[in-house]
């Protein structure tokens, strides 16, 4: 409700993420050119650094109690808000206010650099609305678990915005955990779930899930944010609703989360989800967007002769140059975690060893108990037997207890090149 009241109000809304650093909040205060802040009292030390790094006066902080917290002293409540007057909502029906007003500043994953602010308009989140929940109408009342961040564009529109003009209930947890969420699955019979790799795993590998049908009120599934392989897919699938389809959904921060659909016939369009751009970063804007308005996504995808449907199969700053031959990281990864004893991996590309080439590397986590003999040469030897010589691990396997990863559950690959080239300049060299 506070977002909507933001937006009521005129304003732009930006969430962030709760676990940032007084670094990391100072960057999105500045990027985003945030104002005032509302936080719970719980994180508000590093928030307090942040805006004063940033020159926001302590009086533009309120504290978000509503569960009965303690306010720090010298600090307001949000609840002071009550008490400021009323005014009516700030009203327009003309499309091109609808396409010009920015609703929100939501910010990238930072995959490849530091997170960048991009604009959604209202626009955007009408288009998205739309495209997600009016196209193909539910023949029931929508009851949706979000246990995702919800200061991310892979649950913003559908948490903050769609529940008020579709009439959805959306139940809330404060963060997931396993049992929690497959309870309050079965408790609210929940119909529409959004999941992230993590996640699905963690359901289909569940015991509890397997022995009781905690999942058979969902009706349709879906899972963004990094490739999940067919085996994984198709074993949440079955633990669904009879006939609930589970599908791979593409999107990102600049297309408002899901991209848009194309009908049969249709002229060419940038698409109304489509972000207008970042904000104040022409060198971002200058780089993604073309001259015509077109955003390049920068991913690697095909199109089948006999589907005719586009297959999107990794990001194109993320393929593997090895010898001549591109290696996807998603096939690589998708074998290792079908290794009984790897519950997490991932795979990036070793340089700075070979002259124009790069080597295959795996981030491996052990399944805790029986995988913790597991070593380099059995994950080296377990991918070798079952893909091409090219896309053998010569960069070397490293074992972590977890994967880097954001908040919505996409792997931060740029932090695992970054500790690759420390030890590239360290000296390290793989056998060969």
């Amino acid at each position: 409700m506070l977002v909507l009241a933001i937006n009521g109000a005129g304003g732009v809304y930006t969430g962030t993420n709760p676990s940032y650093t007084p670094m990391e909040l100072g960057h999105h205060i500045r990027a985003s050119h945030a104002k005032f802040i509302i936080s719970e009292p719980e994180i508000i030390a590093p928030i307090q650094a942040a805006m004063k790094e940033t020159g926001i006066p302590e009086s533009n902080l309120l504290v978000f109690d509503v569960q009965g917290q303690t306010v720090p002293a010298g600090l307001k409540s949000w609840k002071g808000l009550f008490s400021a007057g009323e005014e009516d909502w700030v009203r327009f029906d003309d499309l091109k206010t609808c396409e010009e007003t920015a609703a929100a500043r939501l910010f990238s994953s930072g995959t490849t650099g530091l997170p960048k602010a991009t604009t959604l308009t209202h626009r955007n989140f009408i288009a998205q609305h739309e495209l997600v929940f009016e196209i193909e109408k539910r023949p029931y009342q929508i009851r949706r678990l979000m246990a995702l961040p919800m200061f991310h564009a892979a649950a913003a529109p559908s948490t903050h915005w769609s529940p008020l003009k579709g009439g959805h209930v959306v139940h809330v947890m404060r963060r997931f955990d396993l049992v929690g969420f497959i309870t309050n699955v079965e408790k609210y019979q929940i119909t529409d779930l959004a999941v992230v790799p993590p996640i699905a795993v963690a359901l289909v590998m569940s015991p509890q899930v397997q022995e009781r049908p905690y999942l058979k009120s969902v009706r349709v599934a879906s899972c963004g944010a990094a490739p999940l392989s067919n085996e994984v897919q198709e074993k949440l699938r079955v633990m669904l609703a009879d006939g609930a389809p589970c599908t791979q959904v593409w999107g990102m921060t600049e297309t408002c989360c899901i991209a848009t659909r194309f009908g049969a016939y249709e002229q060419d369009d940038t698409g109304p989800t489509v972000t207008p751009g970042y904000f104040e970063n022409a060198a971002a804007n200058a780089s993604s967007f073309d001259q015509d308005g077109w955003y390049h996504t920068g991913d690697i995808a095909y199109c089948d002769k006999d589907t005719q449907k586009w297959y999107i199969v990794d990001r194109k700053k993320e393929l593997i140059k090895v010898r001549g031959f591109q290696v996807a990281p998603p096939e690589l990864e998708a074998v290792l975690l079908s290794h009984p004893l790897i519950v997490d991996a991932a795979v990036i590309g070793l340089s700075g060893v070979l002259p124009d080439s790069e080597l295959p590397r795996a981030y491996v986590t052990r399944r805790p108990g029986a995988g913790d003999k597991l070593t380099e040469k059995e994950v080296q030897d377990y991918l070798g037997q079952r893909l091409a010589k090219y896309k053998a691990l010569t960069g070397g396997v490293r074992f972590m207890d977890a994967i880097p990863k954001n908040a919505s559950g996409k792997i931060l690959k740029r932090v695992l090149r970054e500790e690759a080239q420390k030890e590239v300049k360290a000296g390290f060299r793989p056998k060969l």
